[in-house]
């Protein structure tokens, strides 16, 4: 009887995947759809906040921000939700509120470039220091 249980619980832990707690833990090959790569050097939009939050390039660099705001894994069957966000300049200068893709700016003059998301204001900012 011993040995058909413990039978049992081995074929049991495998068929969850193997990780005994009752969840998949192996990521897919691919992030989620709505996700892009942030490119290097880039800014990453991600759920209330832009990653790195500080940047300093130089006088001609443009920078990329690159929505990565989408949650749950399509992949398992949990659904999607992807969460609007914006980059927008004390300047002016802005993307369009979006939850997917790119958006990108070139900094021609040394200064300071603060920047937020609209949706969320102060609770999300960013700066660009530009030499």
């Amino acid at each position: 009887m011993k040995g058909i249980f413990v039978a049992l619980t081995v074929a049991a832990v495998c068929a969850c995947g193997g990780s005994g707690g009752g969840s998949n833990t192996t990521a897919p090959k691919n992030p989620p759809p709505g996700n892009t790569t942030t490119p290097s050097g880039g800014v990453s939009v991600t759920n209330d906040a832009f990653s790195p939050g500080t940047k300093t390039v130089a006088v001609g660099t443009t920078v990329k921000w690159a929505w990565n705001t989408c949650s749950s894994d399509p992949y398992y069957g949990t659904g999607q939700t992807c969460t609007s966000h914006s980059v927008t300049f004390d300047d002016g200068t802005t993307s369009p509120t979006q939850d997917q893709g790119t958006f990108e700016r070139t900094f021609s003059a040394a200064g300071t470039y603060n920047y937020h998301c609209v949706i969320h204001g102060a609770a999300m900012t960013g700066t660009i220091t530009v030499q």
